[in-house]
């Protein structure tokens, strides 16, 4: 029964050559980019970031939430609005 275990479970699904290239590529985009993305919005707008690289390079989806949390709670506001802010 791997409904119960699993490692087990992630295990058979390595077997497997779909699998394997699916998981590879959200390791990639979440990691990678995404957590590249964070750190250097970070820098650019002043804004502590190292819990939210290492959440997104963990588990993912996560770490982007986070740091948009932060973003929020430290007054800096959402990512992207900086650009609307110059035009005014």
């Amino acid at each position: 029964d791997i409904a119960g275990n699993p490692q087990e479970s992630f295990m058979t699904l390595v077997k497997y050559p779909n699998f394997v290239s699916e998981e590879w590529s959200h390791v990639l985009t979440w990691d990678l980019f995404l957590g590249r993305w964070i750190w250097l919005d970070g820098l650019r707008r002043g804004i502590f970031t190292p819990h939210s690289v290492l959440l997104c390079n963990l588990i993912g989806p996560p770490g982007l939430l986070l740091h948009l949390a932060t973003c929020l709670v430290t007054g800096k506001g959402l990512p992207g609005n900086e650009a609307e802010e110059e035009e005014l």
